[in-house]
């Protein structure tokens, strides 16, 4: 089409289209009513599942929702057992994963070894379980314990910046070298080695009632507490377990672990001098032996001056004095807790407790019985337990909780101020086996068995129980 075409089919095309609007317009008609377009509704955020599995990490796609774990303990002391059947209810009704926790007190620590090597044989384990780092060693030489590392250091489950609260000396005594640094256990809770005393009778004798610091300030006192009874009694209560041995040979600047750490070393010189001194506290009337029970009813009966024994042993004493206090009439003997008397410039305390261990079943019972155990050492759960414990807390956290019960215990506050200078005893898988020879060397010792070849026994043995579990 040409260019003229097009000119005029345009001006036709315009002329049309005036002509249509300057004719007059209908009326309009009603228009029916259209629908109003409904206005976008906006989405909610996805809420994430309660307890869902991690997406990622070495825990993905774990569910430990529904769990039941079976707790083995040994806590049947009134105030504990209290505590466990008022928190372990309120884990079970509030824990976003629905985890039941089902208590079974299942004797002592001896009883509970038992029962978790039968276990471990049959495959019949529970959730969790209380126990000491050399049970843990024997465990997982038999593969019957988790990994506590891979729990601990999760990015979804584990503690992240609250493992930093923890006290370090604490978290260390279930790390195992010879497992590969495997952490076999966590601590809920921790007790200490220390002398209790008694400061009014100390005064009675003529001393300002403070603890004696070195080992002849503490011969002189229990002596002089000997002479006043005159019947055998009133000096110091010897203990000879293994873990009194420890205390004692650490006060005196020695160990009982190899320097290496894979051994044993009863022999030192510490250990030779330590045994030594107790020998002649013995031999002078001033220490006796005394195995009928517990120590702390002669403690508060004015039949010892001192006494050796665990901070969780506090409540116990001051039962007993307040009882005897009411069956004679007398006011109460003010006494105390304080550190073993020591040759070194500070003290060196024994500081010692059972961890909660995960056995090695189901990854998603592994995790449930894990979630229980960060519930458990949280600040004000592990305050309340150890208010019905007596036992030391295991994380800085826990004091915000424990104010006033510090300030009500003084005697467990004195023995909190002596946690800086904590050391421990072997964790080394023979160490069961090894603490009874312990206990019966220094029995044959007190007995009159001659001191260095004693110990040399002792260490030989002790060493050759060590290589022969690790075959």
């Amino acid at each position: 089409m040409n260019t003229k075409k097009l000119l005029l089919l345009a001006l036709v095309l315009a002329l049309a289209l005036f002509a249509a609007a300057c004719q007059p317009k209908p009326a309009e008609e009603p228009m029916a009513e259209e629908p109003m377009a409904e206005e976008p509704v906006a989405e909610e955020p996805a809420v994430a599942e309660p307890c869902a599995p991690a997406t990622d990490g070495p825990l993905a796609g774990v569910d430990p929702r529904g769990q039941t774990v079976v707790w083995w303990h040994n806590h049947d002391n009134e105030n504990r057992v209290a505590f466990l059947d008022k928190y372990i209810p309120e884990f079970n009704a509030t824990n976003e994963c629905g985890i039941t926790v089902v208590s079974q007190h299942q004797g002592s620590y001896n009883d509970i070894r038992d029962k978790m090597n039968a276990g471990i044989a049959t495959g019949e384990l529970p959730g969790l379980v209380v126990g000491y780092q050399n049970d843990q060693a024997f465990y997982a030489l038999a593969g019957g314990l988790a990994d506590m590392n891979q729990y601990i250091d999760d990015p979804t489950w584990g503690l992240g910046a609250e493992k930093a609260d923890y006290f370090a000396a604490f978290l260390e005594q279930g790390v195992h070298p010879a497992f590969g640094g495997a952490r076999l256990g966590f601590p809920p809770n921790r007790s200490m080695e220390g002398l209790f005393y008694n400061i009014t009778w100390l005064k009675e004798l003529g001393f300002d009632g403070t603890p004696p610091a070195t080992p002849e300030q503490f011969r002189e006192m229990a002596c002089a507490a000997a002479e006043a009874n005159g019947d055998g009694t009133g000096g110091f209560i010897l203990s000879t377990d293994a873990s009194a041995m420890a205390s004692w040979v650490f006060a005196f600047g020695g160990d009982v672990l190899s320097e290496d750490g894979t051994g044993y070393a009863y022999n030192g010189q510490a250990a030779i001098d330590a045994m030594t001194f107790l020998k002649g506290m013995y031999d002078d009337g001033c220490a006796y032996l005394f195995t009928e029970g517990y120590p702390n009813p002669e403690f508060a009966a004015r039949r010892a001056i001192f006494t050796q024994g665990s901070s969780s042993g506090l409540n116990y004493y001051e039962g007993d004095v307040a009882t005897v206090a009411e069956e004679t009439g007398n006011p109460p003997d003010e006494w105390n807790f304080a550190a073993i008397p020591h040759t070194t410039p500070d003290p060196v305390q024994n500081v010692y407790g059972g961890d909660v261990m995960i056995p090695a079943t189901t990854p998603e019972m592994q995790l449930a019985a894990w979630i229980f155990v960060k519930y458990y050492t949280s600040p004000e759960i592990q305050a309340e337990w150890v208010k019905a414990s007596g036992y030391f807390p295991t994380r800085a956290a826990t004091e915000e909780y424990l104010g006033d019960y510090m300030n009500e215990n003084t005697k467990w506050a004195a023995a909190v101020e002596l946690l800086p200078y904590g050391y421990y005893e072997p964790q080394l898988i023979s160490y069961q086996g090894v603490r009874d020879a312990a206990s019966q060397a220094m029995n044959e010792i007190i007995q009159g068995a001659d001191i260095k070849t004693t110990l040399d026994n002792l260490t030989t043995e002790a060493n050759a129980l060590q290589a022969e579990l690790m075959e």
